[in-house]
């Protein structure tokens, strides 16, 4: 679009070419910089300038995307927000929007879904690495270069913890793509971020927004109580998408567990997106959800204000609709805090009490109702189960779990069980210890064939797996890593909120040989802390340990720890009677002065301690855990993989107090055919985004390559 008579031809020594775009909040123009270099200029409206929230807010639009350096956004070079029309400069970007691309060629192909949704993921990955939510990922802020998608208009992404320029009760978005926190409360986090992403994806590979295009109180109304409508949708597509759309933010995937499960299909990073020319007519004829945007640089329209309140059903509302029909291939569940209930399906209801409905959604997980659909489907050919997964013959198996794993194994077994609906598998939950760690009832169950498969918190011995394998049709056990467990160092110090810790000073503690708070060898670590010179109270369970085993492990390498490593701790430690694992969050938080070690999963509000390696101060992380992971050495006997880590090295940003879970079956006989499809999911994508929603590593891809070898082994067998 050509300059009009009133454009300025200079901004800030930026030659303007023309028109990209017009909107509420100013124009976009085409420019070139002094050396040629093609750009686009961002410039708010002077009567708007004026306004000093408008102008607030584009100062931090600048502070936001100058912070932003990935691959996947527009990089910011130039901008002044003290002129008197403040302007942004931009890389200029050679493409069309995802809006107008859709609407002028139609949906993408599955391939390229695959490939906008692994730019996107880079991009916001990028976002939020710098602390930002981008809070308005739609169609329109969605480039399409040849070199693949970019992320622009940082106009109202805000940094975690700063106080939004909004009124309260009032969210900014554009709704068709907003997540059900933005109408509730208009909070937003990465995980809004990740809702926005799976609604444009969907838009992407159907032509329309998941929850409509009308009024922003019915789109509203959808977001927050309605299941998306995803019919048209590839069914290849769903393991991208359905994750991305769980109502609460907690039951979403993340973007790393996204990137993981577009990795699986690494042949499609080859493909290109189609960015060829719009059709008019086309476009006239499509439902794009979104105010026409330019095509190739930031959007100049004002994010649309929406009050927030109570989304509840009224008379102007359109009344709940069933959920479309079900999909033919089962959807990759999104990580849940319990199994989701199977049965018949039912529309979800939302129950509205009194004014208080404002935060309060009495419904199911927003993937329900795709649960109760998988029941009625027929067993999914291969290519609609996560790359790996492999579905026994119809068979059932047991598998028992204790330790820090239990809750990761029954999450597994669950969305094992939707996956591979022809596979019953049923969860046996902890119960009961004893003295020898590998004579508990988890164990026991193992030996005696009670359970055709168990998860151990540590690889066992060669006279553990024989005496194990004795009941398998050709006596030998399978024992495969599945996750990666980080073990937290928790305290309640009156004032205290960060403490670091090296191993000698920990075996110290725990030894009882440093017996008060302000003992020395605690200050020399802690200088500038001001430290109690109460007694240390240590909080360790006096039934069996997996948490305190993987701890001694760590200590009696890197700390001198003087007791045989085992998973009941040394009656030195005085444990309370009847404290156990699960207490210990529970005890901790209610004694002051108190320490004690607890899985990361479990942390809760507790603060942690940071780990001194070398000359760093780790603090606890499923990142951190993954680093020294990786550098284990995997070892191999028959069918039996382990890790062994080296507790006295010392890896860079990680965090070493970390064991491996394992799972352990028969390699012949019983349901262990069942128990290794388990383990196929356990180690596909889908699983390993499972395990670090709950606060588990992943596994190194070393590890699992061993892991789905022996599998492999099994099934050609």
């Amino acid at each position: 679009m050509s300059l009009m008579e009133h454009d300025p031809r200079e901004i800030g020594g930026y030659l303007l070419e023309g028109r990209l775009g017009a909107g509420g909040m100013g124009v976009v123009y085409r420019a070139r910089s002094v050396s040629g270099r093609q750009v686009a200029v961002k410039v708010i409206r002077p009567e708007l300038a004026a306004d000093a929230e408008f102008r607030a807010r584009f100062r931090l639009e600048v502070a936001a995307a100058r912070k932003v350096s990935g691959a996947f956004t527009a990089p910011v070079l130039d901008a002044d927000a003290d002129a008197p029309a403040p302007w942004l400069v931009t890389l200029f970007i050679p493409g069309p929007s995802l809006g107008e691309r859709v609407a002028g060629q139609g949906p993408l192909a599955p391939p390229e879904v695959r490939r906008l949704a692994a730019g996107l993921a880079e991009a916001l990955r990028e976002i939020h690495r710098v602390g930002l939510v981008h809070r308005d990922l739609k169609p329109g802020n969605v480039l399409l270069a040849e070199d693949g998608p970019r992320v622009i208009d940082f106009g109202i992404a805000r940094s975690a913890g700063e106080t939004q320029l909004t009124s309260t009760g009032v969210a900014v978005g554009t709704p068709p793509f907003m997540a059900p926190e933005q109408f509730r409360d208009g909070t937003a986090t990465a995980a809004t971020d990740v809702f926005a992403l799976g609604s444009v994806l969907a838009f992407a590979a159907t032509g329309r927004g998941p929850f409509g295009a009308d009024s922003s109180h019915a789109v509203g109304f959808r977001v927050v109580y309605e299941e998306p409508d995803l019919s048209g949708l590839a069914p290849e597509l769903y393991p991208l998408i359905i994750g991305c759309l769980a109502k609460e933010p907690a039951q979403r995937t993340t973007v790393d567990a996204l990137l993981r499960v577009i990795a699986e299909g690494a042949g499609e990073r080859t493909v290109q997106l189609r960015t060829g020319p719009v059709a008019p007519a086309v476009r006239q004829a499509a439902a794009a959800p979104q105010a026409a945007v330019t095509p190739t640089a930031p959007s100049p329209l004002a994010p649309t204000p929406v009050t927030t309140g109570p989304v509840a059903p009224s008379p102007t509302a359109p009344a709940p609709v069933a959920p479309p029909g079900p999909p033919s291939v089962p959807p990759y569940l999104p990580p849940v805090a319990a199994a989701a209930p199977v049965g018949r399906p039912r529309r979800r209801r939302a129950l509205v009490i009194g004014s208080a409905v404002a935060a309060v959604v009495v419904a199911a997980a927003g993937t329900l109702g795709y649960v109760a659909w998988q029941d009625q489907q027929r067993r999914p050919g291969p290519s609609a189960l996560p790359s790996g997964l492999s579905c026994a013959p119809a068979g059932k198996a047991t598998v028992g779990a204790d330790g820090m794993e239990a809750a990761l194994v029954q999450q597994w077994a669950a969305d094992f069980g939707k996956a591979c609906p022809d596979d019953r598998l049923t969860y046996k939950p902890p119960s009961g210890n004893t003295d020898d760690p590998f004579k508990y009832a988890n164990a026991s169950a193992f030996a005696n064939a009670e359970v055709d498969g168990a998860a151990f918190d540590t690889a066992a011995t060669d006279q553990q797996a024989f005496s194990y394998g004795k009941h398998c049709a050709n006596g030998r056990m399978v024992q495969l890593p599945v996750t990666v467990a980080p073990v937290a160092i928790v305290f309640n110090v009156p004032g205290v909120t960060d403490l670091v810790f090296d191993a000698p000073t920990l075996s110290k503690i725990f030894q009882h040989q440093i017996e008060t708070w302000n003992d020395p060898a605690i200050k020399a670590l802690n200088p500038a802390t001001v430290l109690p010179g109460s007694p240390i109270d240590i909080r360790v369970p006096a039934a069996m340990s997996w948490t305190g085993y993987v701890f001694q492990q760590y200590l009696s390498k890197a700390g001198g720890w003087p007791f045989e490593v085992g998973a009941h701790w040394d009656p030195v430690m005085k444990a309370a009677p009847g404290t156990t694992d699960a207490s210990i969050p529970g005890a901790v938080a209610g004694a002051t002065g108190s320490i004690g070690v607890v899985p990361l999963k479990d942390v809760g509000k507790l603060y942690t301690a940071r780990v001194r390696t070398g000359d760093s101060d780790v603090a606890p992380s499923v990142q951190g855990a993954e680093v020294v992971a990786a550098a284990g050495t995997v070892e191999t006997s028959d069918s039996r993989v382990s890790v062994k880590l080296d507790y006295q090295q010392r890896v860079k940003d990680g965090y070493p107090v970390v064991g491996f879970g394992y799972l352990d079956f028969c390699e012949r006989g019983g349901g262990s055919a069942v128990v290794a499809g388990l383990a196929s999911y356990a180690v596909s994508g889908p699983g390993q985004a499972t395990g670090e929603s709950l606060k588990y590593g992943t596994l190194p891809p070393a590890v699992t390559q061993q892991v789905r070898g022996v599998l492999a082994g099994l099934r050609s067998g």
